[in-house]
């Protein structure tokens, strides 16, 4: 059995499924994600976004560990924990200059990993009948 090269499986033709904005966000800024976690919260924090962006590949989807890796990420970028003393994220914090240029690209990826996240809530999830 031949295939036809002019089948609906042709790289030149889009199959329009769009793609998942979570996926999306962490593709486009995984590298900025993981600096900033690392300004913000030192090395373990940017270990987490490796873990987490592991754990997506891996996976091919959002569940529910990286669905809670993910909430850490962005509270940890929304700065939830920054005036506990007890948490390391207090003295990361303190040596940034609140002029540096980062912080308004810290803003802007806590906007857009927000964003993304509720994107993917709002979306319809296919269930299968039991």
């Amino acid at each position: 059995m031949k295939l036809d090269p002019k089948s609906a499986f042709s790289p030149e033709i889009t199959q329009g499924i769009p793609a998942d904005p979570v996926f999306s966000f962490i593709n486009a800024h995984q590298e900025v994600l993981w600096h900033a976690a690392r300004l913000l919260g030192g090395y373990e924090s940017a270990r987490l976004v490796d873990r987490c962006v592991e754990l997506l590949g891996q996976d091919q989807r959002v569940r529910p560990r990286t669905t809670v890796m993910l909430g850490q990420i962005l509270s940890l970028l929304s700065l939830d924990n920054v005036d506990d003393p007890d948490l390391p994220y207090m003295a990361h914090f303190a040596v940034i200059d609140p002029r540096d240029p980062v912080v308004e690209e810290i803003c802007l990826l806590t906007d857009g990993l927000r964003h993304a996240l509720a994107q993917a809530d709002a979306e319809p999830k296919f269930r299968t009948a039991a």
